[in-house]
């Protein structure tokens, strides 16, 4: 099963569609589609719902929710409409921010995933009124997250550029994180690069989870308009012959671990 982790649903008419038309074309069986804000041109969370019944055999909806505005209360209306994960970008203040813990707990009581924007976002003239700082996005916050929610699946994006370290470190020694390779990180690093940071490291012994095959935590995400799909994944493939990656390693990374994130059955 190839599962798409990481797919921005645009507000233009006839996007979902297509977007659709796209996946049938490539072979991806499953895409987790989510709107957000209308600065970045994205669709309001209405929208993703409709696709999604339009497409139920296709669409994992995702809500976008605002951490400061949204609560608890908030996560649990969206589970009760049909939203399977929700995404999270440009908090008031840094991810691990206790004002925010409700909403985390919310979502790891509803065994919803959360998709965290980690690293830079593109600027937009709303930046300044909207307070928007990259810095309260570095995945260092996921590691608080990890240890304090540890049945909350947490997925970063982007492997935290281009604070990459510090994501490699948070897969590391938490079995509730997750990243995707999703924007221009694959094209702006070499293979050498991801097989430095997600080789198994040794001699750890107050972690025992510490040296794990860390590629059994990476999704495939693509987080670009449809029409650029093809391009990602080929990103991804070559990524995996450069590090001559083992078959099972793959397919982890294009479908297995998203599909047990999400309870997907393999032939849904």
């Amino acid at each position: 099963m190839l599962v798409d982790f990481h797919v921005h649903l645009y507000d233009e008419a006839g996007y979902g569609e297509a977007l659709a038309e796209t996946a049938k074309n490539l072979g991806v069986d499953r895409l987790c589609i989510a709107g957000g804000e209308s600065q970045y041109g994205l669709a309001p969370n209405a929208e993703v719902r409709r696709q999604a019944d339009l497409y139920p055999e296709l669409y994992v909806p995702f809500a976008h929710v605002s951490l400061g505005e949204d609560t608890a209360a908030t996560v649990e209306r969206l589970k009760r409409v049909g939203f399977e994960g929700l995404c999270v970008w440009s908090p008031p203040a840094p991810y691990d921010d206790e004002s925010f813990f409700p909403v985390y707990e919310a979502a790891a009581a509803l065994t919803m995933p959360i998709l965290f924007h980690t690293g830079y976002l593109p600027p937009t003239p709303l930046d300044r009124a909207k307070r928007v700082r990259s810095a309260n996005m570095r995945p260092v916050y996921l590691d608080t997250l990890a240890r304090y929610f540890p049945r909350l699946s947490i997925v970063g994006v982007g492997l935290g550029s281009p604070w990459c370290e510090e994501a490699a470190e948070a897969l590391r020694y938490h079995a509730n994180v997750f990243f995707d390779l999703s924007g221009d990180v694959l094209r702006r690093k070499g293979a050498e690069f991801f097989g430095g940071l997600l080789r198994p490291a040794h001699g750890a012994p107050w972690n025992e989870d510490s040296g794990g095959n860390l590629w059994g935590r990476v999704v495939f995400g693509s987080a670009v308009r449809h029409e650029e799909i093809a391009s990602v994944e080929r990103d991804y493939q070559r990524i995996f012959r450069s590090l001559a990656l083992n078959q099972q390693d793959i397919e982890a990374v294009m479908g297995q671990t998203a599909t047990r994130l999400l309870s997907l059955s393999a032939g849904a």
